[in-house]
């Protein structure tokens, strides 16, 4: 299973998004449209950290925008090239 495919499931399962649901995509800014709020984000964080054996610090959310799917993607691709 590629990177994108394992987030969104976990994000799906997380944020309890139905396959069906029409205003959820990779861009969709996951805390304006609700489905994410403050320890939703961070329960994503520490998944993604364990998931992928990446750290991902203060600095990290800071520099790089981690509000959509596609944006999560970057971040964890990124880590996993260094």
């Amino acid at each position: 299973m590629d990177i994108r495919s394992i987030i969104d499931r976990e994000l799906r399962a997380l944020c309890q998004i139905e396959d069906d649901d029409p205003d959820y995509d990779e861009d969709v800014n996951l805390f304006d449209a609700g489905y994410l709020n403050s320890l939703g984000g961070v329960k994503l964080m520490a998944f993604l950290e364990e998931r992928f054996s990446i750290e991902i610090s203060q600095r990290d959310l800071i520099l790089y925008p981690m509000n959509t799917l596609r944006e999560i993607c970057a971040v964890v691709e990124r880590k996993l090239e260094r």
